[in-house]
């Protein structure tokens, strides 16, 4: 199927948007499958799986009022095979570019509310499945999705090493992700003679960035005074 031009479409900056983007999919979803679903809200105009990204996809409806019915409706309320849908409005490259930078871009901002609840965990023994992984951080509140991946660390020889994993749990509600990271943060769930766990609320890239950015000026500006009080000392 064709996507609806760009131009075509409602933008997401005033909330009038007709296209969502789709992820925690499983790797069985077909376009067909996952139109399905949302056309129960209205007439799909398109619907693709992405197969650059795995686990996503795009669906375009007619109008506003049927892609909001099928986000609110939706969005970490269905689930295929034991997946629960992630489901947020689409922002385009260009548009996103047109709203902001870094953590103010219309991207960023959806990531984090559609990812408020989410939290990432690292030093994770590479010993524990994603089902005791679940498991364990299930006694938290209610999860919408898990994802364990290796956790890799470049050494000074430029050679990368993975002795850990680090995990993302995304969970229903904010308050079970707060309990989490009180109940699990430096702490030894799987075990002493491992590296205690580090957990905190997920943060997007573009987050990451603006945190480094703000950091290096404040550093800045901390070394500016230092060198103005040498300067005065001296005189």
């Amino acid at each position: 199927m064709i996507h609806t031009k760009k131009d075509d479409r409602e933008s997401t900056g005033d909330k009038q948007f007709t296209n969502l983007f789709v992820s925690n999919l499983p790797s069985t979803t077909t376009g067909e499958s996952l139109k399905a679903i949302f056309a129960e809200f209205g007439n799909v105009s398109s619907c693709d799986i992405n197969n650059k990204k795995n686990g996503t996809g795009f669906v375009s409806f007619s109008n506003h009022a049927d892609a909001k019915k099928a986000l609110d409706a939706l969005h970490m309320q269905r689930k295929i095979d034991e997946q629960v849908m992630i489901v947020s409005p689409h922002v385009y490259r260009k548009e996103n570019e047109l709203k902001g930078t870094g953590g103010n871009s219309q991207i960023a901002k959806n990531l984090n509310e559609v990812y408020k609840s989410n939290i990432f965990v690292k030093f994770i023994p590479k010993s524990v499945s994603k089902e005791d992984f679940q498991a364990r951080f299930s006694d938290a509140g209610a999860i919408a999705s898990v994802k364990l991946e290796e956790h890799k660390i470049t050494a000074v020889n430029g050679e990368s090493f993975s002795n850990y994993m680090k995990g993302y749990v995304l969970y229903e509600d904010v308050s079970s992700a707060q309990k989490a990271i009180q109940k699990f943060h430096n702490s030894n769930t799987f075990g002493f003679g491992q590296r205690p766990l580090e957990v905190d609320f997920w943060k997007s890239k573009a987050d990451i960035q603006k945190s480094n950015d703000e950091k290096s000026i404040q550093d800045i500006i901390q070394l500016i005074n230092i060198q103005k009080t040498q300067h005065r000392n001296i005189n």
